[in-house]
């Protein structure tokens, strides 16, 4: 997938968390760039990171191509967290546009930044839903 061409969604997330659109980078690899800022990262298919140890403010890295399959280890990886809490209902089901599957991800790098979700990959994952029912991401006419 090419993320170049979701541009305005990732420039509408950004604003709404208060960063800017100038923060946004397209880069080949984002474990490769983490690596050249002195940051480790060993999952090297990493589709977006907000890196916010950069001067000034943040920089929001998103990999240039996402390949297919990595995009569905995320949301696979989603649907097998949620089956902990409730197997009537995969959350999963609701990211049915690449729209909604790159704002769950970006969603998901966003809340690893607040430290009252203490990296817990669940209340992550609760947060990220919670945010874009609030923008509208599962109305009808929505993303």
């Amino acid at each position: 997938m090419d993320t170049r061409k979701y541009h305005e969604l990732f420039r509408f997330l950004t604003k709404e968390y208060c960063l800017l659109e100038e923060d946004i980078t397209y880069v080949d690899s984002v474990s490769e760039r983490l690596r050249e800022m002195g940051i480790d990262e060993p999952d090297r298919e990493k589709p977006l990171a907000l890196v916010s140890k950069v001067v000034p403010g943040c920089r929001v890295l998103i990999r240039e191509f996402i390949p297919e399959n990595v995009l569905n280890e995320r949301i696979n990886a989603l649907s097998i967290r949620n089956t902990l809490t409730n197997v009537a209902f995969d959350r999963a089901s609701l990211l049915a546009t690449e729209q909604k599957k790159l704002a769950y991800l970006f969603l998901t790098e966003y809340a690893r930044t607040l430290p009252e979700l203490k990296d817990d990959d669940r209340l992550i994952d609760d947060w990220a839903f919670k945010e874009m029912e609030r923008m509208g991401f599962f109305k009808d006419k929505g993303f």
